[in-house]
């Protein structure tokens, strides 16, 4: 099966330092990374391939006014999707043990998402690819960012006059040195995001096949799983059960084209298949770059910001951060109310495709899990710090009432100045009881003051160690 024209898409998840936002901006316009604008740009195809555009117009058609405001305002905030661009333009070869596969980085964009959440795109054009396993094959590869089981080693990177052992170290060697600098500090987890999936990138791809090519229900699942050559140059898939096969297809490809055009969405990948070269297909292209792309955006976005907030709900000390629960409870609020919405666009064919990527990355589920956690989480610390302070106001309620009874009345002529310590040493068995729970009431009241003045100015210290951390 040939393939006349391929676009790839990698994403790259990370953590940022919220804290350092206005710096981390600072450092991408240095390193020629733009802030990306609406207006129409002559020079767009640049960014995409040749012929390629990227159908602002209809970018800004296709989503809600509540989306748009966040996804393609061209003001920066931490409460927008900042995206920066920079052209590269660099051809390269991946060279695997039976194959060189020739490709052009066109360009790189490093999206700034609230919640500290960054994804960096990766575009690439393949050249000359007349095989579509090729195809797989290299998008199987790429995404790996250290090959580190025996399937996902076997190929290397030559990128204009540079060469690499594997994609980490083409994109914190050249396309973004600087990235590592603005992570979050996960060192003691020996990662650098720990809610990164295998350390595997997600892939949108455009696939165009020769005119009339027969698009199958195998090519369609070697396709969604990312099935093309293994390191001994042989074709492989990961199942032999037709049934199997059909049931993937059915639930993960997107069939409002058919039988020219698929969509097909899966846990790896987000591909569009043609076998039309038509105007609709070009059409299609400039789409796949510009709403389509948004769309996998904003989606991996709910994901990465999910997990995000499950992986730091993992990490609370159960008895002890009751700060960081409510700074939980609050980002997942904010979230829901700012971000979580589950139609994203007014077409039809935005619908359809929401549910999809809802659905495979397990969005709503996520969303309910996280949120009844947080919330009962909160109840159980709120129910113990209630009870702590119960007992505490029950006890000194019981040596005021005491001490109301017999203390004061009893000695407060002796504690009057000057004070005569013959008069103290000289009380009886029932004033020395009053004085012990007079001074223990007063000792109390004191503690309970002075460990409340403790605990906010603790408070107050970790949240603002939270903010610079995060």
């Amino acid at each position: 099966m040939v393939c006349d024209n391929t676009h790839f898409i990698f994403y790259y998840p990370f953590n940022y330092r919220q804290y350092d936002f206005r710096r981390f901006e600072k450092k991408l316009k240095e390193q020629q990374y733009y802030h990306f604008k609406m207006q129409n740009d002559s020079e767009s195809q640049k960014y995409y391939g040749k012929n390629v555009d990227d159908s602002r117009e209809a970018l800004k058609q296709f989503f809600y006014p509540f989306i748009e405001e966040k996804l393609l305002n061209e003001q920066t905030s931490i409460i927008y999707f900042n995206r920066y661009t920079k052209l590269f333009q660099l051809d390269g070869e991946m060279i695997t043990g039976f194959e060189n596969i020739k490709y052009t980085i066109h360009s790189v964009d490093i999206m700034l998402c609230p919640f500290s959440v960054g994804i960096m795109s990766i575009r690439i054009q393949l050249h000359n690819v007349k095989d579509i396993q090729s195809a797989l094959s290299f998008a199987h590869y790429f995404r790996v960012l250290n090959p580190k089981v025996e399937e996902d080693c076997g190929a290397s990177l030559q990128l204009d006059k540079w060469s690499f052992e594997n994609t980490e170290q083409m994109i914190f060697q050249l396309l973004a040195p600087f990235l590592n600098d603005f992570f979050v500090d996960y060192t003691h987890l020996q990662t650098t995001i720990p809610f990164f999936e295998d350390e595997r990138m997600y892939v949108s791809a455009f696939i165009q096949l020769e005119e009339g090519e027969e698009i199958s229900e195998e090519f369609l699942f070697r396709a969604g799983q990312l099935n093309g050559y293994d390191k001994n140059g042989q074709q492989y898939m990961f199942t032999s059960n037709h049934d199997y096969i059909q049931r993937f297809v059915k639930k993960h490809s997107y069939d409002r084209y058919a039988p020219h055009y698929y969509m097909l969405t899966t846990l790896q990948s987000h591909m569009h298949i043609s076998n039309q070269n038509s105007q609709f297909t070009k059409q299609m292209i400039a789409q796949f770059h510009s709403i389509i792309y948004y769309i996998v955006i904003i989606h991996y976005f709910y994901k990465l910001t999910l997990l995000k907030l499950t992986f730091e709900n993992s990490e609370l000390k159960y008895s002890r951060n009751k700060h960081i629960v409510e700074q939980l409870i609050e980002q997942i609020t904010k979230f829901a109310s700012r971000y979580y919405f589950t139609e994203v666009s007014m077409r039809a064919e935005g619908h359809e495709l929401t549910h999809y990527f809802r659905e495979v990355f397990r969005i709503d589920i996520q969303y309910r899990e996280i949120k009844e956690t947080l919330e009962e989480l909160y109840r159980v610390q709120e129910d113990r710090a209630a009870d702590r302070l119960n007992q505490l106001l029950f006890i000194l309620t019981i040596f005021s009432m005491i001490s109301g009874i017999y203390g004061m009345n009893l000695v407060i002529e002796e504690l009057d100045e000057p004070l005569k310590w013959s008069s103290i040493l000289g009380f009886t068995l029932f004033e020395w009881m009053a004085f012990i729970l007079a001074i223990g009431g007063i000792a109390i009241s004191v503690f309970l003051i002075f460990g409340q003045i403790f605990h906010i100015a603790r408070s107050f210290v970790q949240k603002r160690n939270t903010r610079k951390k995060s």
